[in-house]
């Protein structure tokens, strides 16, 4: 579970990225060549069009499960370079995990979206005691596979009470742009540990979208999308505008240094993530029904 990596890396300006005596190499016209330890990096954003980066570097991020992430001309995170088949029962745990029984998804789901909604709640009861109320109802009444769509009626209610009652997901707005960013990293945390487990990214619990090759993670995620909220709700004001600021992202990368409580004790996030996808691997091979999940607290 031990992993020495603690860099974020954000890079917003023009700049060619290559290997340098096993030192990533970032350099930048009219500024001195920036090189760091490899084993201290764990995740590399890159948001300007004109960053190069040597195949050799793609290489060495591969072999050390560095995830990179690359941005789209709104610069919103919009792609994911992984490791590939590292682990050495890839083979075996993929059959595993093409096999799961629909009653294991089904139970694994439901204490998921439980998971999720009691987070909302214990979220929400800081300054709205009445819906947290509310939430902590329709966490009770999630079912096998949520057949009372109890998700979706509490996450009407919670982004409400969060964001304003005109808020939607749908609008074109600070707190959507800040969401969608901070998703993005969760969902890198857990693709990078999904892929390293030997676990294929596109087999999901729950959602099984076709062009989507990342269902896993997406089911795995959702407990953990509160501390997104969270970062997100404390960074709005009026003067927001609706693309963020280099220093909105760094805020909202912060979230990998966010302590999460799993099973009593707390980690980073991306060692809790770790230990979810391990639960669920281990669910998968020994026919295990619990999960380790995010208790917001």
């Amino acid at each position: 579970m031990f992993d020495e990596s603690f860099r974020s890396i954000l890079i917003s300006n023009p700049a060619k990225l290559s290997l340098k005596n096993s030192n990533f190499c970032i350099k930048r016209d009219g500024f001195s060549d920036v090189c760091l330890p490899l084993s201290d990096i764990a995740y590399i954003i890159l948001e300007n069009p004109c960053i190069t980066i040597s195949q050799a570097l793609l290489s060495k991020l591969a072999s050390t499960k560095i995830i990179l992430l690359t941005c789209d001309d709104s610069h919103i995170i919009n792609g994911i370079f992984t490791p590939f088949l590292t682990h050495f029962e890839t083979n075996k745990i993929i059959k595993f995990q093409a096999n799961q029984s629909d009653a294991l998804k089904s139970i694994l789901w439901q204490k998921i979206i439980k998971s999720k909604i009691s987070n909302q709640a214990k979220f929400i009861s800081t300054f709205d005691t009445k819906t947290a109320e509310n939430l902590t109802a329709l966490q009770k009444r999630v079912r096998l596979n949520d057949t009372q769509n109890c998700e979706a009626n509490a996450a009407m209610i919670y982004f409400k009470a969060l964001f304003g009652k005109n808020f939607s997901r749908d609008d074109l707005c600070f707190t959507n742009s800040a969401l969608n960013y901070v998703y993005g990293v969760i969902r890198a945390c857990l693709i990078r540990d999904i892929v390293s487990s030997g676990l294929l990214p596109n087999f999901g619990i729950w959602h099984d979208n076709v062009y989507n090759s990342f269902n896993l993670a997406d089911d795995l995620m959702e407990p953990f999308r509160i501390y997104g909220d969270r970062i997100v709700k404390s960074m709005i004001s009026d003067e927001k505008d609706i693309f963020l600021s280099s220093k909105d992202k760094q805020n909202l990368i912060s979230i990998l240094e966010t302590k999460v409580r799993i099973n009593s004790k707390n980690y980073t996030l991306p060692m809790a993530s770790r230990l979810c996808v391990q639960s669920y691997k281990q669910a998968l091979l020994n026919g295990e029904n619990s999960l380790d999940l995010p208790e917001f607290a």
